[in-house]
């Protein structure tokens, strides 16, 4: 079973949370707190979020931080 976690990229920088959980709960993490301070979502106002693939690197989610 693969386990995903988020990254969150600008022009700039990019950072991961480090996770290690389903594509279900990544997907629902950006949902609750898109939009919101929290976590890294204040930092990169304007740039990306996706979730990724730990086992094969692919991005299988992606929406605008806002």
């Amino acid at each position: 079973m693969n386990t995903y976690d988020i990254y969150f990229d600008d022009n700039e920088i990019s950072n991961n949370k480090g996770f290690k959980i389903s594509k279900k709960a990544c997907v629902d993490f950006i949902k609750n707190n898109n939009g919101g301070n929290d976590s890294y979502f204040g930092d990169y106002k304007g740039g990306t979020v996706r979730v990724v693939c730990n086992e094969t690197g692919e991005t299988v989610y992606q929406e605008l931080v806002f």
